[in-house]
């Protein structure tokens, strides 16, 4: 079974950077195509409950949706995937990178590097050393030379590489996706699928395979 994931989203609800509400989230990946968003709030995590009840609130016609976060760390923002709420919501912005990407190996979740190449964005080296297996190369808030540089930076440092839309408005959803290949359409099957790079990228403007 093949998936299409926009697996960088923000909303109002918990984003105070997003315009989009978490019903027009919703509508905007059914509108394109999308099997499934993760809602990626700065240093919150969604918990199942609130799932079910935007479930509830809007019609999602099977729309699969997800948590997960990014944090702002002391070293660069981080996507995280998999990792319970109370670990969450425990971290302070400027976290330390290192105790992030050592509390994603100890619970067994995953991670991504967010839109590492962005001018206005720090983003520090010490994470090529650091064990982030994903670098996040294209999405609608980085041009085309930040996607160019950041393609190139993950393949210096073999990372696997993924897109998302980053979306903060409703039209941006969906611009990049990656298409996953799992049998189960719920996290644990998400989880895996990225882990074993069961998946490829895809873009309306221009599609990139992987």
């Amino acid at each position: 079974m093949r998936l299409k994931f926009d697996i960088h989203t923000h909303t109002n609800a918990y984003s105070s950077c997003s315009l989009m509400e978490p019903k027009e989230l919703v509508e905007s990946a059914i509108m394109a195509g999308l099997d499934g968003v993760v809602i990626t709030e700065h240093h919150y995590q969604w918990t199942d409950k609130e799932i079910e009840e935007l479930k509830q609130k809007v019609s999602t016609n099977g729309l699969i949706i997800l948590p997960g976060a990014e944090i702002t760390t002391d070293a660069g923002d981080i996507l995280v995937y998999g990792l319970p709420n109370s670990t969450i919501s425990g971290w302070e912005r400027g976290i330390s990178a290192e105790e992030v990407v050592s509390e994603v190996e100890k619970r067994s979740a995953f991670c991504i590097s967010a839109h590492p190449t962005r001018r206005y964005h720090h983003f520090d080296h010490r994470l090529e050393t650091l064990s982030i297996p994903a670098m996040e190369v294209m999405s609608v808030n980085m041009n085309m030379e930040e996607q160019e540089q950041a393609k190139t930076w993950a393949k210096k440092l073999s990372r696997v590489q993924v897109c998302a839309s980053d979306a903060h408005q409703a039209s941006c959803v969906g611009k990049y996706w990656i298409e996953v290949e799992s049998e189960n359409p719920n996290q644990k099957g998400f989880l895996l699928a990225l882990k074993e790079k069961r998946f490829h990228m895809g873009s309306q403007f221009l599609k990139v395979w992987n």
